[in-house]
């Protein structure tokens, strides 16, 4: 990864660090408390997390950085469809961070981040 693509993660996670619940970054942060949040609030976390992810992709591996935007963000009924899948596999998975379901998701759905 060239430098630009390497500031520019850092910003976006920095970015990400800043605007997130201040108890996503707690050490014990499951899936388990993620799921006790209204479901706006829930959505509004996995619509983040989706958006961060495929920015990242559009730069380490862009035809996986389109995928998510065609598979997540075609529509808000698709978004809202998504956000429910993405909701059943974190209650699947409730004792892991839910960020690692969500990033678990996507790569099921479109393949790797990695270039």
């Amino acid at each position: 990864m060239n430098s630009i693509a390497t500031w520019g993660v850092a910003i976006v996670v920095a970015a990400v660090t800043a605007i997130s619940p201040q108890e996503s970054l707690a050490e014990k942060f499951t899936g388990e408390e993620f799921l006790t949040w209204s479901v706006e609030g829930q959505d509004n976390f996995i619509g983040i997390a989706v958006t961060m992810a495929s920015l990242i992709a559009t730069r380490t591996n862009p035809p996986t950085g389109q995928c998510l935007d065609t598979w997540y963000a075609a529509s808000e009924d698709i978004a809202a469809k998504r956000d429910a899948e993405i909701r059943a596999v974190i209650a699947r998975n409730a004792e892991y961070h839910p960020t690692a379901v969500i990033m678990l998701v996507l790569e099921g759905a479109c393949g790797t981040f990695a270039p």
